[in-house]
């Protein structure tokens, strides 16, 4: 019997994304305060989906590293991936690495000694100074804390002869770097490194830059002039490229330079007589120097403020939910990281995730979280910690203190292909917390006896465990959706004869690539539900490939308002 003096209510978790906000009246429809381990579906715009779990890229051990342990950085440049990784070769120091990803082979770095390399940092728990990593010419050049003078002042990785790599250690030729550098970026095909305290003086050059001449191997500064001198005596933690769209001159390069509370951009070239230097923001920068990526429209950046962006005509703006909005939609994670200088991101396939140590209603903890360019919304936290990424062909490259010696493929999509757990985890959670609503124009208390919500589960059987909570968190219902079916025994595209990357045609035994399809479930609460606000907790064990999508209920005013009681 239909229910009488009803109003229909919805939530619909795709088309809102994570927020810090507990009530959602203000945000938008489909707020969350958690997503773990549910992205945006590409293709139902109300969907929430699983995320992908991750694969094994390489082991350093199968490489024949000895007793690799922690990766300090690595970066992906065409179809190599190079970095630093910790190992006993050379007890206590770091050793550089070249891993082909078109052949899955490590390449053999020469001359690498206990003399030219850098001393192994700590692995997590302390504030560093992030390792940098910079392709000029013909070199690899690495910037790493463990260079103090003695050993070098940077590193480089030879690849004039791409099979037979060498390494070294130094500082620039005709004129010397004053300091030990804490960052070098590519701009105009010149090496520019960030200055540090880290000299045979007593000087500080942490807000000096330095560029040498143009693609010289070794590196060479031809003038002890080629330096600039950054605003205040606050030290320089990132150099990054940024494109600049022009009125006049149409798109022209730029190097932008970030301090803690400050931006700055360098443009043109000496060679040009056009090098100059403007500030883009004196009160906005970065604790977060490897948060700083490139994407197609601009830079995007952690501050201590929540997230940002320079776009390509220079502008500082927030990263909103709206294209011109000016509040962020989550900033807690940010404003409370532990060790910021340990967080990281990346960006690929229109997505900008970032990771680190973080503090969240009084629990600590690693967690990843997602921004969607196209939804413009976040999702999180996410459960896989890592502390370096990087963009991989259409995938990301990671790697974690707590996955010692591997480097980790990561999907930044639903993708069937990839596992439904984490590497080092036998099984994979999620859940979806709602913010709190709705909020009517009236004070009436709320009855709700029917609702039904759109679930789905491909290529596994899941169960949905619901609870409905009221404002203060507390249950006032709860109810279990069942959907999909069990894999067959030949049918999983993960399993050798299904998938076509283990060698298989595809055809004759595979099954369906992952569609998530909406299906429409009723929702059998035990007992009619009573609120004034009501928030929906959806939580379970990644069984199979699933999907989340639009709750729905019509609820009667009961005619009296809030108790009051929790």
């Amino acid at each position: 019997m239909a229910i009488p003096n009803s109003q229909p209510m919805q939530f619909s978790p795709g088309m809102g994304g994570l927020v810090d906000a507990f009530d959602a009246t203000k945000k938008f429809p489909g707020a969350c305060t958690s997503l773990a381990n549910l992205i945006h579906d590409q293709v139902n715009p109300e969907f929430v989906v699983s995320r992908p779990g991750n694969l094994s890229l390489a082991s350093f051990v199968a490489g024949g590293f000895n007793t690799p342990s922690f990766v300090s950085i690595q970066v992906c440049i065409g179809t190599y991936i190079f970095g630093m990784v910790t190992t006993q070769r050379n007890p206590g120091f770091d050793e550089p690495f070249m891993y082909n990803t078109t052949t899955g082979l490590f390449v053999t770095i020469g001359t690498v000694t206990g003399v030219n390399t850098p001393a192994s940092p700590v692995s997590n728990g302390v504030d560093w100074t992030p390792p940098t990593l910079a392709n000029i010419g013909t070199m690899i050049v690495i910037t790493h804390p463990g260079f103090i003078g003695t050993n070098g002042f940077y590193g480089v990785i030879d690849v004039t002869n791409y099979a037979l790599p060498v390494w070294r250690s130094e500082n620039t030729t005709t004129n010397l770097l004053l300091s030990v550098p804490t960052c070098v970026a590519n701009f105009n095909n010149r090496a520019w490194f960030a200055g540090s305290n880290v000299d045979s003086g007593t000087n500080n050059y942490s807000n000096w830059v330095w560029y040498t001449d143009v693609l010289t191997n070794p590196l060479t500064m031809s003038n002890a002039s080629q330096a600039l001198i950054i605003g205040d005596d606050g030290p320089v933690n990132c150099l990054v490229g940024l494109p600049n769209q022009t009125t006049s001159a149409g798109i022209i390069q730029s190097l932008t330079v970030f301090k803690k509370t400050q931006i700055w951009q360098i443009n043109g070239d000496t060679l040009q007589a056009n090098l100059s230097l403007n500030y883009l923001s004196l009160n906005i920068g970065t604790l977060m120097p490897r948060t700083v990526v490139q994407a197609p429209f601009g830079l995007y950046f952690i501050s201590s403020g929540g997230p940002y962006m320079v776009n390509l005509l220079g502008a500082v703006l927030p990263i909103t939910h709206e294209p011109n909005g000016s509040e962020p939609d989550i900033q807690v994670p940010f404003q409370n990281a532990v060790t910021p200088t340990r967080w990281c991101g990346a960006y690929n396939s229109t997505i900008y995730r970032v990771c680190g140590t973080t503090v969240i209603n009084g629990v600590q903890s690693a967690n990843d979280y997602w921004f969607d360019e196209h939804k413009r919304r976040w999702s999180g936290p996410h459960s896989f910690a890592y502390d370096c990424a990087s963009a991989f062909g259409g995938l990301f490259s990671l790697s974690s203190y707590l996955q010692p010696g591997l480097l980790i493929q990561s999907s930044p999509s639903a993708n069937s292909g990839f596992p439904l757990m984490d590497v080092g985890s036998a099984t994979m959670t999620f859940t979806l917390q709602s913010s709190t609503f709705p909020k009517t124009g009236d004070m009436y208390t709320k009855m709700v006896a029917e609702s039904q919500g759109e679930f789905s589960a491909v290529n596994g059987a899941q169960v949905f465990n619901i609870i409905a909570q009221n404002e203060s968190g507390g249950a006032i219902g709860q109810s279990s959706i069942n959907t999909g079916v069990s894999v067959p025994k030949w049918g999983n595209p993960a399993l050798l004869w299904g998938s076509l990357a283990q060698g298989g045609t595809g055809t004759l035994w595979t099954a369906l690539i992952a569609q998530y399809i909406p299906r429409t479930y009723p929702v059998p609460w035990g007992a009619p539900l009573v609120f004034e606000k009501m928030q929906l907790n959806i939580t379970g064990n990644v069984t199979a490939n699933i999907g989340i999508g639009t709750f729905m209920a019509r609820f009667q005013k009961t005619g009296y308002m809030t108790t009051g009681n929790p």
